[in-house]
């Protein structure tokens, strides 16, 4: 039996398109058979087009899959999301890090992505500070890696050109101050358990994420790696941590969640998001017992304007019913298109409102639209709603069915009311 592919061929060249544009080496491949299944254009650069050969031929030059292959850590039972590691290439010499972590690839295949920082410099100056102490001031000031030493209560002592510039601030602004002062304040708290661990010489990651401020308010994500600073004699002072931009890498990551979750062309939930969303509802329904509605739409008439008018108008329809529903509809309610004419809506009760009020209130931006819109097509829509307070079992398919039959009861007696009507359906809403 064929795979279902996990992304249609839209949004495959869509993610293609983001790793093109990334310039960092990425590479897909298959974990059974190590082929190389895509190179983006700045790995072709180092190591050519090796699409179709085998990853640890292509990469490393050898005969046999790589002692250290991550596919372990990422397949099989106790595999874990991504898996970040660092590693010298034997063929070009350079110093990478490596964030490894299984997609699903076009053909529905599970495959290994991974995409390589170049932090040869960083090793470099590592080296570089241990050889000359003459050397260390211009080196640290000048690293290709963001670089600060806090003393024991986290205050910086000392922080380099390269940190400054990225997070947008002065030395003068910055020395004297808690290092967490610059670090988002939900994760403050975390931060400073973390460290408190770290002077204690607790086994810990080496490798860790962080959200820092920059000067200008806006967010930063970093990747870190921190150790304990000692004086001569071995005595822990503080701790000098080192820091890489990885905002490019979080955004790819969104990316990734968003082809899995989203529709292409409302940009609502699709299928996929909406049940892993409302499955999160029901179940925090079922403990906090706040009802919620479940409302089944479906677009009336949809396949008589794509016929009569083609799919492009048919599709500016359907983006324009998806606008009129998330401005109809709260933030926090769970919108998604299911289907090719088929939307549904999971909306939270407030203060007793009734799904009547939240059925009207929609059919009223459909009519302000349809009066206003100058296109020959008008809006129209079959509506079914159900209401789940949580006090017995469900399940999201068994909530859609109950509203889909809502739907099709509501549709079955407009077509009746029509029945003989020459005038087109989509001249009421």
């Amino acid at each position: 039996m064929e795979k279902k592919a996990f992304y249609n061929p839209k949004e495959y060249q869509q993610l293609i398109s983001i790793f093109n544009s990334l310039d960092e080496p990425i590479y897909v491949a298959d974990p059974r058979t190590y082929e190389v299944l895509y190179v983006n254009p700045f790995l072709k650069k180092i190591f050519g087009n090796v699409s179709g050969m085998k990853c640890y031929k292509a990469f490393q030059n050898l005969s046999k899959p790589c002692a250290f292959c991550t596919n372990k850590y990422l397949f099989g039972p106790k595999s874990k999301r991504v898996h970040i590691w660092e590693f010298q290439n034997k063929i070009n010499r350079r110093w990478y890090r490596c964030i490894d972590r299984a997609i699903d690839w076009i053909d529905g295949r599970k495959v290994r992505f991974e995409l390589a920082i170049d932090i040869t410099d960083r090793k470099l100056a590592e080296e570089s500070l241990r050889q000359s102490e003459r050397r260390y001031k211009e080196l640290w000031n000048n690293a290709p890696v963001a670089y600060h030493i806090v003393d024991k209560k986290g205050i910086i002592r000392d922080v380099n050109k390269t940190e400054l510039n990225l997070l947008g601030y002065t030395r003068k602004e910055m020395l004297g101050k808690s290092i967490f002062d610059f670090i988002i304040p939900s994760q403050r708290k975390h931060a400073r358990q973390r460290f408190i661990r770290k002077l204690n010489v607790d086994k810990m990651e080496k490798f860790y994420d962080r959200v820092y401020l920059k000067k200008d308010k806006t967010h930063i994500f970093v990747a870190i790696e921190d150790v304990p600073e000692k004086d001569e004699a071995g005595k822990i002072i503080g701790m000098r941590t080192a820091m890489i931009d990885v905002s490019e890498l979080k955004k790819l990551e969104q990316a990734l969640k968003d082809f899995s979750l989203r529709d292409e062309l409302t940009g609502l939930y699709n299928r996929r998001g909406f049940f892993t969303l409302a499955e999160q509802e029901i179940r925090k329904t079922q403990r906090n017992k706040k009802p919620f509605y479940t409302l089944f739409i479906d677009f009336d008439g949809l396949k008589n304007i794509n016929d009569t008018k083609g799919h492009l108008i048919g599709d500016e329809a359907l983006k324009k019913l998806g606008e009129i529903l998330e401005k109809t509809f709260r933030k926090s309610d769970i919108i998604a298109r299911i289907g090719g004419d088929e939307f549904v809506v999971l909306a939270s009760e407030v203060k007793g409102e009734k799904a009547e009020v939240l059925v009207s209130r929609l059919r009223e931006k459909i009519q302000k639209h349809n009066r206003e819109t100058d296109q020959l097509h008008k809006i129209s829509i079959s509506v079914g709603a159900v209401r789940y307070d949580g006090k017995s079992p469900a399940t999201i398919d068994k909530l859609l069915t109950m509203a889909d039959k809502k739907m099709y009861q509501e549709k079955k007696k407009k077509f009746r009311s029509w029945k003989g009507i020459t005038k087109t359906i989509f001249d009421w809403s």
